[in-house]
């Protein structure tokens, strides 16, 4: 059994969302076991990854290029381990609202199953079709309260991910045309001869990918659809979105621009000094857009941006401390992000209001949930001991090292912004005191008590985690490195 692992952690959340359809009453049993049962699969294969060896498996017994391939190693364990973790705190948070029914839970079921299909699989065709059916099933989560926000920002998401999605496809077929395969180690074995004899074609190839990965990302400025569908979806899925989605699109361009695409090729397009200008334009736009914000989501929604810059800049200083950096602020990111999202939901439903001038007081009704706010906050902002100092610090390192010492004072710059509207909502939290509201409509009929544990405990394992990998970040390093080494052997002459 233990060779069919890596096919048996995507079928397990994808069968359990189809019995999810059949029941009523044991839908969220399924859904929390079948992703357990992933994690636990995941985690027999980490001794292996860990050091540094890669599980390949043959779908139906055939090797590529006529068979399908899933291909498990240090990028992938890491990228899936984060997806199923926050996956099923999700599950887990969401259990208090009742209106989540058994079409809820089989939305989130079909999107892990296809993050972990996209993250595992070795076949760039079927890494877009399970990128297709993650965003079909991340429009339907978006759309789930049926309110006319919901469903304008859904839509957005479905149009711009639809065009995204059609560049990453175009670009495809010209990498098939040149090599004739689509298995992504064969491609890159094949891209450098196709290169000498079409440049121009690898090239278009590599811009169509990239740009189509970055609609997926948001990065600027292809970010249109991202702050509606963060804000306006249920607090839950904008966990998953922020946490999770938008790191499958990370790994994508990461797979692609160290897997595919050869050194002569990266150097050539100066793909790095791209990532760089991305980064930093990523990160001063999103910070200067969350300091305008009144909505708290919508906050968090720019604030995304803001950190994805910060993993663009590691990625484009490319260094091995860089790469390390880079990777560690992904985890750090899903953990402080979820935090926040999730104590958010909270607030809106205890609140009615989504106005950050609206949440004056409720730190005094529930200063547990307010404390984790601040402290995910203070991560964020690169505040010591929490997790978001160590991968900022990682990365700014990497960066005077490098000698783009100047990425350090916009580095600096843009966290003095983000501390601006952070310590703007934790001290409304913490000062006057709380005014009930009428409950919004898109985040309406939530019913949550300061004794309900499942989203309380929820957001109390995040943030354990985001002071575990602060105080220890070795931690957290240790989970990086093998990816680390993976993508080092295929940039290093």
């Amino acid at each position: 059994m233990s060779i069919h692992i890596p096919i048996l952690i995507i079928i397990s959340p994808l069968l359990s969302a189809f019995l999810v359809l059949l029941t009523r009453k044991y839908k969220i049993i399924l859904a929390t076991t079948s992703i357990i049962v992933s994690i636990v699969f995941v985690l027999t294969l980490s001794s292996q990854i860990l050091s540094g060896d890669r599980v390949i498996y043959y779908l139906g017994g055939w090797r590529s290029p006529l068979g399908i391939n899933l291909a498990v190693d240090g990028l992938s364990f890491f990228f899936s381990l984060i997806a199923l973790g926050l996956g099923l705190l999700v599950i887990i948070y969401s259990i208090p609202e009742k209106r989540y029914g058994r079409t809820y839970y089989f939305l989130l079921l079909i999107s892990l199953s296809s993050m972990i299909g996209v993250i595992y699989t070795a076949d760039i065709f079927n890494m877009y079709v399970f990128y297709e059916l993650l965003s079909l099933a991340v429009y339907l989560l978006i759309a789930y309260p049926k309110t006319g926000v919901t469903l304008r920002a859904s839509l957005n998401y479905l149009i711009m991910g639809s065009v995204g999605l059609s560049f990453f496809l175009l670009g495809i077929g010209f990498l098939y045309a040149m090599t004739g395969t689509l298995d992504i180690f064969h491609i890159a074995e094949r891209l450098p001869a196709a290169f000498d004899s079409s440049m121009q074609m690898v090239i278009m190839s590599f811009v169509l990918i990239a740009t189509g990965i970055g609609i997926k990302i948001a990065v600027f400025p292809l970010y249109g659809w991202l702050p509606d569908a963060h804000s306006m979806a249920p607090s839950p899925v904008s966990a998953l979105l922020s946490g999770v989605t938008i790191k499958i699109g990370i790994y994508c361009l990461i797979r692609v621009i160290y897997s595919v695409f050869s050194t002569e090729i990266f150097l050539l397009i100066n793909s790095h000094n791209i990532l760089l200008v991305l980064g930093v334009v990523s990160l001063l736009f999103g910070a200067s857009m969350a300091l305008a914000q009144k909505d708290l989501k919508r906050l968090l929604a720019y604030s995304t941006i803001n950190q994805l810059g910060i993993v663009f800049i590691g990625l484009g200083i490319g260094t091995e401390l860089g790469l390390t950096g880079a990777l560690f602020h992904v985890l750090n990111h899903t953990l402080m992000k979820s935090t926040l999202f999730f104590c958010a939901g909270i607030m809106i439903a205890e609140t009615g209001t989504r106005e950050v001038r609206g949440l004056s007081g409720f730190g005094r009704q529930q200063p547990a949930i307010a404390f984790s706010f601040a402290i995910a906050s203070l991560g964020m902002i690169g505040i010591p001991p929490i997790n978001g100092f160590a991968s900022k610090w990682l990365i700014c390192l990497a960066a005077v090292e490098a000698g783009y010492t100047f990425l350090v004072v916009i580095i600096l710059t843009a966290s003095v912004i983000a501390a601006a509207y952070y310590f703007r909502v934790i001290q409304v939290l913490f000062n006057g005191s709380l005014k009930q509201g009428p409950t919004p409509a898109h985040e309406g009929g939530q019913v949550i008590h300061g004794s309900n544990l499942f989203r309380s405990w929820s957001i109390y394992i995040l943030v354990a985690g985001c002071l575990l990998l602060g105080l220890v970040p070795a931690f957290g390093i240790s989970l990086v490195k093998p990816a680390v080494r993976l993508l080092l052997f295929h940039v290093v002459p």
